[in-house]
């Protein structure tokens, strides 16, 4: 629950840009990678990208008339409330590099389920149970879709080799 204003006080939105910020490069990205591609995915590409950019724009004067007004600020006080939860925001940021660095060496499905394994850990899952299950199931539908059905250019670790030698 977000802390209560004072009557007269301007809600801080900077926070709220920080993701539409992180997609517009990411749509820079899309739109640069697309090029040596057939025009059906250029096509396709352009579209999904124009979407998201008009999406990001809708944000951007979402927050600006609200800041013009004068009943927000670009602040980026929300982002650090509630400090309680720092640790644990820290903790996912800093597992999500981990995953990104070392799924070139485990490949998608081991990387995932120990990722997806250590967050449910920081985010206070204690049962064994929960703690496999759930990135068991998650890394199993991946490897399904991605690797299986698929056969995308992801990571290829050691689970990959020995589920290919199997079947």
């Amino acid at each position: 629950m977000p802390p209560k204003r004072l009557s007269g006080s301007r809600e801080p939105l900077g926070a709220d840009l920080i993701i539409p910020a992180a997609a517009l490069g990411f749509a820079v990205y899309f739109f640069f990678s697309i090029a040596d591609l057939a025009w059906e995915a250029k096509a396709n590409g352009v579209l999904i990208g124009t979407i998201l950019v008009m999406l990001i724009g809708i944000q951007l004067v979402r927050v600006g008339v609200r800041v013009v007004k004068g009943s927000a600020s670009l602040s980026l006080e929300r982002l650090w409330q509630p400090r309680e939860a720092l640790p644990k925001r820290l903790g996912l940021v800093l597992i999500t590099v981990a995953f990104i660095v070392a799924i070139r060496w485990l490949g998608l499905t081991l990387a995932l389920f120990l990722a997806l394994a250590a967050a449910l850990y920081l985010m206070g899952v204690r049962k064994p149970a929960h703690l496999v299950l759930v990135p068991l199931g998650v890394a199993a539908a991946a490897y399904v879709l991605f690797i299986a059905a698929l056969d995308s250019d992801l990571p290829r670790g050691p689970v990959e080799q020995l589920l290919a030698a199997l079947f």
